[in-house]
């Protein structure tokens, strides 16, 4: 399942709605068989303060780790899922 635009677009989205947040992306890990784990960083500007984390299986879109401010989720979420709920969470937080 090929996800990649979907979840550059929301992270775009979610940037582009809060002021002074950026996020970055980076592999964590590939095996060459098709295991991939890439990490997520949201940053608070600018200071470069690491206020989420979100690890994710590539090609599963199932998230291992999510830390945003005080937003914590189990494991196997879908990293589209947890970007939607990301986005909810900073709309209702004051």
């Amino acid at each position: 399942m090929d996800q990649r635009g979907t979840v550059f677009n929301l992270l775009n989205k979610f940037s582009a709605e809060q002021d002074n947040v950026s996020w970055k992306m980076k592999c964590l890990y590939c095996n060459g068989k098709g295991v991939t784990i890439n990490q997520i960083k949201i940053i608070l500007h600018p200071d470069n303060y690491n206020i989420g984390i979100l690890v994710y299986q590539v090609e599963t879109g199932i998230v291992s780790v999510c830390k945003y401010k005080t937003l914590l989720k189990g494991k196997s979420e879908n990293i589209i899922d947890m970007l939607l709920d990301m986005i909810n969470y900073t709309k209702k937080a004051p």
